[in-house]
């Protein structure tokens, strides 16, 4: 045991100076720890146009958008992807509401006339907003450094936007509070209800956003026990959804629901048929109890006996604890298919000790979700950064709701919510930011259409409560928005009962070393690739 120990310590410290050379920029939705990188790298999901329309132009003048006729008829984008795409706008009249437009961020809204202050956080002039940002720089001392661009500024450019080019919201100006958070040490769950309370209790926020990742209690903190809206890009557990009355608002699936979604196709398919499966679940606060539920149970209850081990994560990001005697328990029952729920900072450390304990390439079937971002190119490839465990690893199959590597398609045409989003943010970044979707190894692009979604959902809550609104008021609208637009312009909407947006599922593939185009380049090493097969499919509901 202890000579399994030192190897453990001996690769994660390998792997730390290996990964340092991955030095990119850190700055936003791949939170690096726990289901985190929701968005960030899918350029494919922020899409985006080669080209924005011009100046003054409408969405119908950019052959885009269905204006409706004369008399007012619906405003229906016309999604070129057609089939579940196209029946998904179907859904979605968006009239000429000022945050709904799918080609611009926002219209100008004239402003009511006989505002007054109704709530805590909303004055005659003024609503307070808050972001929360998980200071994922934090991990860059482990050799994670990630361009994701800078999350803050994102935020701070499409508030002021919102408020200097569009008239607020019916008159008021959107006043937007920030918070950090750890991300890493032995006080990252009181750094994270410090933040809740910074901006609930101290900032009174009626809205509270994030894009890189927040975890455990903290969640908790803010729509159950300050009775906060919460909107964020990562999945969530039922639970916790549950305990949130329809404040907090996912743009993912639950975590159960991600993990049923992929276990009962599997089984549907006779794909696991004959195998002996396994899997390792962190220990993060709700996390083995979601896998639990939604993954091994769902195997138990239709005859199968997987291998399911807790790994330590000592209250912290990096899971490491009992991970040598995981995988060994893995090697004695002869699992050949594992299912990966673990973070950009555990997965590869455990994939590199199943290389370490005799695991070749084709010994195993890795199958993963978006749990833990494990959709996500700038996480999985992490893993990778051990050539071992990259091939190992490659041939894994994910099944998700995001569109990641969409972009590969040679017939891929880029949508206009992301462009308009993207132009928004290059010609207003105080820094100079500006950031090109065919950027390999550039996954700020998708960050910026994902905060801007992030804030037009805010917003169109706040729009839809009318003139003078209450929090109440507010919250009703957020849980009543039905179909939204997220930066993939995937089928998406929120409703009573229902606040994680994600409708669709598709079968996605991982590969390393990847060939094909446009690949995620990694300075440490070489690219991996994650492409859908557009099989996309309504969420088994």
């Amino acid at each position: 045991m202890l000579d399994l120990k030192l190897r453990w310590l001996a690769i994660m410290l390998a792997f730390a100076f290996v990964a340092t050379a991955c030095s990119g920029e850190v700055g936003n939705d791949a939170e690096v720890g726990d289901d985190t990188v929701t968005e960030a790298d899918d350029r494919d999901d922020a899409g985006g146009d080669d080209a924005a329309p011009a100046e003054g132009t409408t969405a119908a003048d950019d052959g885009t958008e269905d204006d409706g006729d004369a008399d007012g008829g619906p405003n229906i984008y016309d999604d070129p992807r057609g089939g579940i795409f196209t029946e998904f706008q179907q859904t979605y009249d968006r009239g000429d509401h000022p945050f709904q437009q799918v080609d611009a961020v926002c219209l100008f809204n004239e402003p009511a006339p006989d505002r007054v202050a109704t709530d805590a956080g909303i004055t005659a002039d003024t609503v307070a907003i808050g972001h929360i940002r998980s200071r994922l720089e934090d991990a860059v001392s482990l050799g994670f450094g990630i361009p994701v661009g800078d999350p803050k500024e994102m935020f701070e450019v499409f508030v002021d936007y919102i408020n200097t080019e569009c008239g607020g919201i019916r008159g008021r100006m959107l006043d937007l509070g920030y918070a950090e958070a750890d991300l890493l040490g032995a006080d990252v769950e009181a750094s994270r209800n410090a933040a809740c309370l910074a901006m609930t209790a101290d900032f009174n926020s009626v809205i509270v956003m994030n894009s890189s990742g927040f975890q455990g209690s903290a969640n908790l903190c803010i729509v159950e026990e300050e009775e906060t809206a919460f909107i964020s890009t990562q999945g969530q557990t039922e639970e916790f959804m549950a305990r949130g009355e329809d404040r907090l608002i996912s743009l993912s699936m639950t975590l159960e629901e991600s993990l049923r979604f992929m276990a009962e196709d599997l089984i549907a398919s006779g794909a696991l048929d004959g195998k002996s499966l396994g899997v390792a679940a962190p220990n993060t606060p709700g996390q083995a109890e979601a896998v639990e539920e939604g993954l091994v149970d769902v195997l138990r209850d239709a005859g199968f006996d997987p291998v399911f081990d807790v790994i330590d994560c000592q209250g912290g990001t990096i899971c490491t604890g009992g991970v040598p005697q995981s995988v060994t328990n893995m090697v004695e029952a002869e699992v050949d298919v594992f299912f990966n729920v673990m973070n950009i900072l555990t997965a590869p450390g455990y994939i590199a000790e199943m290389v370490n304990q005799g695991y070749e390439p084709g010994d195993v079937q890795f199958y993963a979700t978006d749990f833990n971002s494990q959709t996500s190119e700038l996480v999985s490839g992490q893993i990778a950064n051990n050539v071992a465990a990259g091939e190992l690893y490659d041939g894994a199959i994910i099944i998700d709701f995001r569109t990641t590597g969409e972009y590969r398609d040679p017939g891929y045409e880029p949508n206009p919510f992301a462009v308009a989003c993207n132009e928004v943010y290059s010609a207003n970044s105080p820094s100079g930011a500006g950031h090109d979707w065919t950027d390999e190894g550039d996954s700020a692009y998708g960050m910026v259409g994902s905060v801007c979604s992030i804030v037009r959902i805010a917003a169109r809550a706040i729009y839809d409560a009318g003139e003078n609104p209450t929090v109440a008021d507010i919250q009703t609208a957020l849980a009543h928005l039905g179909p939204i637009d997220n930066n993939a312009l995937a089928p998406a909407s929120i409703r009573p009962g229902k606040t994680q947006s994600a409708d669709v599922i598709q079968t996605l593939d991982f590969s390393f070393p990847c060939t094909l185009p446009l690949p995620y380049t990694r300075a440490a090493g070489d690219p991996v690739c994650i492409t859908g097969r557009g099989d996309f499919r309504p969420a088994p509901r």
